[in-house]
């Protein structure tokens, strides 16, 4: 079903960007960095939810409801805005500060400016959100529109199909220019595959979703094969949980971005 876009325009209130009455479906430019916004509309989705017992984690189902629907950046950040940001307010990433190899200006890969943007640690992306008037999704709200409203393994279907997203078998030597794959039915690109995306678990942990070009689809281990999905793994219904994981906000790599989102404002 082809969607009607629409043209909002946004108005400043109290240092928040607010879009008259928050129609939807539509598609809100953000005039700070011109990233386009999908209005994800309101619902229901069941996850799976995670406890402790004795050593082990167990799952039990919580159904997280969105009442008024969001914002979410219809692509990964890309380098040409980042580079927007930098020359805005003269920003230096952790990357650029410590002297590393690699950074966001000499990725070590090729990119153009269309390509999502690589080697930010969370402590650039927060810098980025703050200046751009938006933040971070939460885990729940990634989960609620890379699925949107479906109920297959991934958006497209069941199995895995690279004509969908960017993985080690195609992607090769590098990400790629962001929404050259189909989009999910919320008209989201790359929620699969390319980067992986930074996400909020909690108010002090971050953790990642959607895996990235350096992921193949099935991981192998030294007595053989795994028999499962990694990039499933990541966007399974499932909420992460509220402890440091590897994937904290000093990290960053070559196959690390960030998507922005901009909740409902009353």
């Amino acid at each position: 079903m082809k969607k009607v876009l629409y043209n909002v325009l946004p108005v400043m209130v109290a240092g928040l960007f607010q879009v008259a009455d928050d129609p939807a479906p539509g598609v809100w430019i953000n005039p700070v960095d011109d990233m386009k916004f999908v209005w994800i509309p309101p619902g229901t989705i069941l996850l799976d939810e995670p406890f402790e017992i004795g050593d082990s984690t167990a799952y039990k189902k919580k159904e997280v409801t969105f009442p008024n629907g969001f914002w979410l950046g219809q692509t990964e950040v890309t380098v040409r805005q980042f580079s927007h940001f930098v020359k805005e307010t003269g920003y230096i990433t952790d990357a650029e500060k410590a002297g590393d190899r690699f950074t966001w200006r000499s990725p070590g890969i090729r990119q153009s400016g269309s390509h999502p943007v690589i080697w930010v640690s969370f402590s650039d992306v927060e810098a980025y959100v703050a200046w751009a008037g938006v933040e971070i999704p939460r885990d729940s709200e990634w989960l609620y529109a890379c699925r949107a409203d479906t109920e297959t393994t991934f958006y497209w279907g069941d199995e895995f199909d690279g004509d969908y997203a960017w993985y080690r078998d195609n992607a090769v030597t590098g990400t790629k220019p962001v929404a050259k794959k189909p989009a999910n039915p919320y008209g989201l690109y790359d929620m699969v595959g390319n980067v992986w995306e930074y996400i909020r678990v909690c108010d002090s942990i971050i953790a990642l979703r959607g895996a990235s070009w350096t992921r193949c689809d099935t991981a192998k281990a030294w007595w053989g094969p795994v028999y499962g999905s990694v990039i499933a793994g990541t966007v399974r219904p499932a909420l992460l949980k509220c402890k440091k994981t590897p994937f904290q906000p000093n990290l960053r790599d070559d196959d690390r971005g960030f998507r922005c989102i901009r909740r409902h404002v009353e």
